[in-house]
């Protein structure tokens, strides 16, 4: 072998080695973009024969640190990549949106480009929303609605913002409890009246649905007064491969039977399932279900992952009052651990729950071996059930039932 052709040999080592590919990434870790390829170079001149190996030459030849794309950042609340490091650098906002009556339905925005919600029944036999927003940034969200005991609970999980119209008396006396938390309550019962960050459209004294949030002026809120920074939360457990499970294609949650319904059906064709509601129209099963739709975009409710967590709720000495009625707030006792089912890739993976007390401490989900149960990267909504909720399992037809089983909790003002 010729000199030069020894140090030929030299440079294209020393070039295969810094191109070497990264180790394969752990769950959540950033993902290492492909590395550049470095064209060997080209034969020098026969008239050419240096005498040792050119040093200038061989740095010039090497990649260097902008050569390799910056590593991608996934979100850990969806699994997704985030371009901007900046999104990942503030709070999630928590806003609490209202489902009931009906009539506010046709005015609901932003669900759709919320990275989390989580479906909560209220009292009465209604649900309501408090949906986490930290990706994406819609022009508006609502109709936003008060807030109820487990807010506190999930505005710590999520070290987020809470946005609300205020609550009651002794919720807001939860919150006050501590003072880091309740500085990140955004309601006007905190101050935080007029647009853009909390807009009426009508006056309360009219109605109670028409106030809508702009998560622009929540953020710069949040980052001129110094309210809250980027959370801390390990975040969730993704994985696109599909688990094994029993196949379900239909989860119907009837939250007040035949009043309060969530179906979601399982699209094959797109992987992920479209949200159904009840409607004021009658059919067979009385109401007639509609697909959930969010005015802001115009676009059906889809998610990825549904997530149905059973938790013991208990009434508090909390009354709160909806016109002429007056009902007990619910405690759910959202610590320790619990039942939970994750519907993903058409089946139903059936496990538990677990999640410790404090600040960024959101639940994690384990299978019937106490493995991690993963959910699919993209959006993931989660149903707070109640303990004792009658369920159906219809594996032939792949439908999935549960009946929220309300405690009596009525009571006179």
């Amino acid at each position: 072998m010729s000199r030069f052709s020894a140090i030929r040999l030299l440079l294209v080592a020393l070039i295969l080695a810094a191109c070497s590919p990264a180790p394969a990434p752990t769950a959540l870790a950033p993902v290492a973009a492909t590395s550049t390829t470095v064209p060997a170079p080209t034969e020098a001149p026969a008239t050419v024969a240096p005498t040792s190996p050119p040093t200038e030459a061989i740095a010039a030849a090497l990649p260097t640190a902008t050569a390799t794309e910056p590593p991608a950042l996934l979100n850990p609340l969806t699994g997704l990549p985030v371009d901007d490091p900046a999104v990942l650098a503030r709070p999630p906002l928590a806003i609490k949106v209202a489902h009931f009556p009906r009539a506010v339905r046709e005015a609901q925005a932003g669900l759709s480009l919320a990275d989390n919600v989580w479906e909560v029944y209220a009292e009465g036999g209604v649900t309501r929303f408090n949906a986490i927003f930290w990706s994406q940034m819609p022009q508006r969200v609502g109709n936003v609605r008060s807030a109820r005991l487990l807010d506190a609970i999930l505005m710590d999980a999520y070290q987020a913002l809470l946005v609300t119209s205020g609550s009651s008396t002794g919720t807001m006396n939860r919150l006050r409890e501590d003072a880091e938390r309740y500085q990140r309550v955004i309601a006007e019962a905190t101050d935080y009246g007029g647009c853009p960050v909390l807009c009426r459209e009508a006056s309360a004294t009219l109605s109670a649905n028409k106030l809508f949030t702009e998560p622009a002026a929540v953020w710069a809120i949040a980052a001129e007064r110094e309210l809250a920074g980027a959370p801390t939360f390990p975040g969730y457990v993704f994985d696109p491969a599909a688990p094994v499970g029993t196949p379900i294609a239909t989860v119907h949650l009837d939250w007040q039977l035949n009043n309060t319904i969530a179906e979601w059906r399982y699209d094959a064709a797109i992987g992920r399932y479209w949200r159904w509601i009840d409607s004021s129209a009658t059919g067979p099963g009385n109401p007639a279900l509609v697909q959930h739709i969010d005015t802001l975009t115009g676009a059906p409710l889809v998610a990825d992952t549904i997530v149905m967590v059973t938790v013991p709720h208990v009434a508090s000495n909390i009354v709160v009052e909806d016109g002429a009625v007056a009902q007990y707030s619910y405690d759910v006792l959202f610590t320790g651990a619990g039942p939970a089912k994750v519907f993903r890739d058409g089946v139903m993976v059936t496990g538990s729950w677990e999640r410790a007390e404090g600040k960024g401490q959101l639940p994690r989900f384990l299978d019937e071996a106490g493995e991690p149960i993963a959910l699919k990267p993209g959006v993931t909504w989660f149903a707070v059930y109640v303990t004792n909720s009658p369920e159906t399992l219809d594996a032939e037809a792949g439908i999935f039932q549960s009946r929220f089983k309300a405690p009596g909790l009525a009571v006179a003002p």
